[in-house]
């Protein structure tokens, strides 16, 4: 299994600057083939160096970041917590010939894997603590479940 640059320094991904370089340091230090005499931990150090190259740079930290969440979106298992995906829907399309907010299953590509129509929103949503709504959904075709935040459009919401 390939570890993403925040396992190689051993680091959350919400980690600062200062503690990306201390890791580094360390990593490097107890990794180094001329410290511990072993050739084959240069395949590490290169690691340990390409890691540190993308999370010290913000704006290669941000593209990395983006495509480990889509990664993980895509794999189905971005957590966000209580163990279900967070998605808006307005990463759903509209299909008007079946009334219906329709998306592909991230996980198995199910076509149109979760669907659910107004109706279905009405009546399954829950208020969440802050502000709009959500509503959880499992794939058609797979046992995939997904928490959907949506908020209610203008011409219903309540004056």
């Amino acid at each position: 299994m390939i570890s993403s640059h925040y396992e190689t320094l051993g680091l959350n991904s919400d980690c600062s600057l200062e503690e990306i370089k201390k890791a580094y340091k360390e990593k490097l230090l107890s990794s180094h083939p001329d410290k511990i005499g072993d050739e084959s931990s240069s395949v590490e150090v290169n690691k340990i160096q390409e890691a540190y190259k993308v999370l010290c740079d913000v704006n290669l930290r941000e593209k990395y970041d983006e495509s480990l969440k889509k990664q993980y979106k895509h794999q189905g298992f971005l957590g966000s917590g209580d163990g279900l995906d967070d998605y808006s829907l307005d990463e759903f399309y509209f299909n008007p010939a079946i009334m219906e907010y329709c998306m592909d299953c991230p996980r198995c590509h199910g076509k149109d894997g979760f669907h659910f129509s107004e109706e279905t929103l009405e009546e399954h949503a829950q208020e969440k603590s802050k502000d709009g709504f959500q509503v959880f959904a499992q794939c058609s075709a797979c046992s995939l479940w997904l928490k959907v935040n949506f908020d209610l459009a203008e011409e219903y919401e309540q004056v």
